[in-house]
């Protein structure tokens, strides 16, 4: 088998999974990896021996994950809120400790969890995705998706803060977190010379 057959191989696991939740339409996540695994093999001679050939590849993913987003945008309405897509999932599954398996509780995730992601632009989720599960730097998330480090780490500050958001009701009815009772401000003491004119 050739060389760079071999390494698609090797991590075409992580390539799968990474179109499978990037893609809107999850129909179309084996059209985009076949056009992505043809695209690199075709265009294996850009690639440089020596670098970092997942960030090579994951570049081509991510490309094709936006064309495909692009053309499933232009050929389907899109949902008239979250909120109303949320309401119409059904109970999550059992769950997974996030601690025990981190990676069986993406693998595993309730429609809640996808939902939520969707609502995430493109950007915010491939760098959340990049960095989470694939466990790039982010520098290599930067070469990746073409654009400063910095703005990977807005892109990631804000995804986090919009899956926080949406997600929060759901936490709680699982038991995820917990609500804690709110705390009553101390009342301060009358002064009794207040007012006495003394």
């Amino acid at each position: 088998m050739d060389e760079f057959l071999e390494k698609i191989e090797k991590h075409r696991g992580e390539f799968y999974r990474f179109v499978l939740r990037n893609v809107w339409d999850s129909g179309v996540s084996e059209d985009v990896f076949s056009q992505a695994v043809l695209a690199a093999y075709e265009n294996r001679h850009k690639y440089t021996p020596g670098t970092n050939f997942r960030a090579w590849m994951f570049r081509i993913l991510m490309n094709k994950c936006f064309v495909a987003n692009r053309e499933t945008a232009r050929a389907s309405e899109p949902l008239d809120s979250p909120g109303a897509a949320k309401a119409a999932v059904a109970q999550p599954e059992a769950r997974i400790t996030a601690l025990d398996d981190p990676a069986a509780v993406l693998e595993e995730c309730g429609d809640e969890v996808f939902l939520a992601f969707r609502v995430l632009s493109t950007a915010q989720r491939t760098c959340m995705l990049l960095r989470g599960v694939e466990k790039f730097s982010y520098q290599e998330i930067a070469e990746i998706m073409e654009i400063p480090v910095g703005t990977v780490m807005t892109h990631l500050a804000r995804g986090r803060k919009k899956l926080r958001q949406e997600l929060t009701d759901y936490a709680k009815e699982t038991g995820i977190i917990r609500e804690f009772p709110r705390l009553r401000q101390r009342e301060e003491p009358a002064k009794e010379n207040e007012g006495k004119g003394i």
